[in-house]
């Protein structure tokens, strides 16, 4: 039986066009700033990499450790990586958006090959434009869609026996700290909050919207040893405060574990903390990484 002929400079044309797709997708995911030059040179390489998978001779450079080298070389030659986490997610998106490609490649040739359709280079268009659609419109489906999925817990707050849950987002950007402890602060909406609120505190919040008179209100109130004032810094207002009430117990639900803390304060924000209210409380890494 004849064996196929396969020509290296097809080889080689195919794992450059398919390469530098791959890696110019690559760092659209991992938020660099394609450089077309370097991304080009790197897909040369890969597919002079390819070419060489055809001589007998050099099938030593072709072992799974020797592939992976390989490509992370063709990463730091393709993209700007300064970091080792940048790195990282750089080379787990290069590898996802790999098999993916492959997966598409492979099911437009039985697809090919199920309807009889006489077009050799189907799947490698197949291929390019499932790699360009994940360059377009990925690191923004991801963004949008699995990152914030994989950043919301459950939280429950317990205040004097009563309870209340909500979705909480995990804010990286969270640096409030309780002055009196240093434990970190949790953010939660006032709408989320009031059913565990007595009475005299939610009317001194419904009275004041400036915040020395609601200090001077919430002292007075039934809840004066829970109180706490959190300093904070943000764009435009320099030197805030933002009420806080301590909680007795504070929950978050990690799939995997359920970790508890005591005294935790919670700082009240009277406004909406999403647009589409689909988290209602920011929570520090501390809780979770801690959990």
């Amino acid at each position: 039986m004849d064996r196929p002929e396969v020509y290296a400079d097809m080889t080689l044309l195919i794992n450059f066009i398919m390469d530098f797709i791959i890696l110019w997708a690559t760092a659209r995911m991992a938020r660099t700033t394609p450089v077309l030059s370097r991304i080009g040179v790197a897909a040369f390489l890969g597919g002079l990499y390819a070419v060489g998978y055809l001589l007998p001779f050099l099938q030593g450079f072709y072992t799974f450790p020797a592939k992976i080298l390989f490509s992370c070389l063709m990463l730091l030659i393709a993209l700007p990586l300064d970091s080792w986490e940048l790195f990282k997610r750089a080379f787990v998106f290069f590898y996802a958006i790999n098999f993916m490609v492959a997966g598409a490649s492979i099911a437009c040739s039985y697809m090919v090959q199920a309807y009889n359709l006489n077009s050799h280079y189907l799947w490698l268009g197949a291929g390019i434009l499932s790699a360009l659609l994940i360059g377009i419109f990925g690191g923004k489906w991801i963004s949008q869609r699995i990152i914030p999925g994989l950043l919301k817990f459950k939280v429950e707050m317990v205040f004097d026996q009563k309870s209340c849950s909500g979705k909480g987002f995990l804010d990286t950007g969270n640096n409030l700290r309780d002055p009196l402890t240093n434990k970190p602060v949790i953010v939660a909406e006032y709408d989320l909050l009031k059913e565990c609120l007595p009475e005299d505190v939610k009317e001194a919040i419904k009275r004041n919207h400036d915040e020395g008179q609601l200090l001077d209100d919430l002292i007075e109130c039934s809840w004066s040893r829970r109180l706490r004032l959190i300093p904070f810094t943000s764009i435009g207002k320099e030197h805030g405060m933002l009420v806080g009430i301590r909680a007795d117990e504070v929950k978050v639900d990690l799939g995997h574990n359920y970790p508890s803390y005591k005294n935790m304060v919670v700082g009240i924000y009277q406004g909406k903390l999403s647009t589409h209210n689909h988290y209602q409380m920011l929570i520090p890494a501390e809780i979770v990484e801690g959990g």
